[in-house]
């Protein structure tokens, strides 16, 4: 049977237009009573990676949160909504994201991910064991609630990629640090966390999308659409292609059907909704990391020199610096240090995973490619 994959239309995140969209897109996978129950305790998991306006496009709308757990409560369940942010605590996030009026008004709590539990995987898995937030496993269901947004280092951050907010704190850095430049094996890490959680349905909010340098300083751009499934990796091959891009960027999609955790073959999605003007997307701005695909193997001389030559790397602007020592701090490799009152990167030790450019508050961080990088952007595709 194919993976359903549904996209509808949606102007803004006025409720007399936003509520009939997500019903619309709901109703297409056969109705939010079907996948929640009366009575069940559900736990909204947005893109809260850090505090952000909803107008800057870093945060998943408080307007769509908003809709979808009043949603949950019109079908007699409990909703809460849990994250653990890359910076900041979620309290904090949540108040400077926009979230705390409609919380207090509909009554739904917050619940900060901090206690841990070991999930262990089967033999064929990459990785045995990972610790993801205790606290999802008290909920009878979780509803994945993403952001339309470009990454620097993972090309996009969709369905899939939105569940590593369910690694507790500083355990993500171990993450990037133990992937390290192979994007395939943090794919991996994404695809087995979404194994773990399972939620029974994953949202896109695509209406303020981003793209450029996302996750954090990249431009908003209006799409105009939400996007749904029960299988994320589906739905993120389908928004992937909608954008314009090739699957192939996409390593999520690619692992994820490789581990037959979902699909991503465009021949067993069945794509429903609206009928879209416009996509795909023939101008859409890539992160500028997106990078050339060699089929070298890791260990491979050649691809350590490409890496440390051709691969873009962050730089940091000293003239936008505050020097707070947040991407020092944050940073996996610890390869940023302060040196005569400036933040400098040392590449050697740079992992290339881009996290002083996603927390940076500043935009002091820029991606910065080699002149290798350049020309072999040109040539190979």
């Amino acid at each position: 049977m194919k993976s359903v994959v549904t996209v509808r239309e949606c102007e803004n995140y006025e409720p007399a237009g936003l509520r009939p969209a997500i019903e619309k897109v709901f109703d297409d996978l056969g109705g939010l009573g079907s996948l929640v129950k009366q009575g069940d305790r559900v736990l909204l998991k947005p893109n809260l990676i850090r505090s952000a306006l909803p107008e800057a496009a870093v945060v998943t709308h408080p307007a769509v949160a908003e809709t979808v757990a009043s949603m949950i409560k019109d079908c007699g369940a409990t909703p809460f909504v849990g994250e653990s942010p890359g910076l900041g605590s979620l309290k904090g996030v949540l108040s400077k994201s926009g979230y705390n009026p409609f919380m207090e008004r509909l009554g739904v709590e917050a619940v900060p991910f901090s206690g841990k539990k070991t999930i262990e995987f089967s033999d064929n898995r990459t990785f045995r064991k990972i610790e993801l937030a205790a606290e999802l496993f008290d909920f009878d269901a979780v509803v994945n609630l993403a952001k339309l947004k470009t990454h620097e280092q993972m090309v996009l951050t969709l369905a899939v990629k939105n569940l590593f907010g369910t690694v507790v704190g500083m355990d993500k850095a171990s993450w990037h640090l133990r992937a390290g430049r192979d994007h395939d094996t943090f794919a991996t890490v994404l695809v087995q966390i979404y194994e773990a959680v399972r939620p029974v349905v994953s949202l896109v909010d695509g209406i303020l999308g981003m793209e450029g340098a996302g996750p954090t300083n990249g431009d908003p751009r209006f799409m105009g659409i939400l996007a749904a499934s029960t299988d994320a990796v589906a739905l993120d091959a389908v928004l992937c292609r909608l954008v314009g891009l090739k699957l192939s960027h996409l390593r999520t999609s690619v692992v994820g059907q490789d581990l037959g955790i979902g699909v991503a073959d465009s021949a067993l999605i069945r794509q429903v909704g609206d009928k879209l003007d416009g996509f795909p997307l023939k101008d859409f701005k890539p992160p500028r990391s997106m990078s050339v695909k060699w089929n070298l193997p890791p260990s491979s001389r050649v691809r350590k020199f490409l890496e440390n030559h051709a691969v873009v790397r962050p730089e940091i602007v000293t003239s936008s610096c505050e020097v707070c020592g947040v991407c020092r701090d944050h940073c996996p490799a610890d390869a940023i240090t302060e040196k005569k009152g400036a933040m400098v990167i040392d590449h050697q030790k740079c992992i290339s995973c881009f996290c002083c450019q996603e927390l940076c508050t500043s935009d002091a961080v820029c991606m910065v490619r080699p002149l290798l990088g350049r020309v072999l952007a040109r040539i190979v595709p």
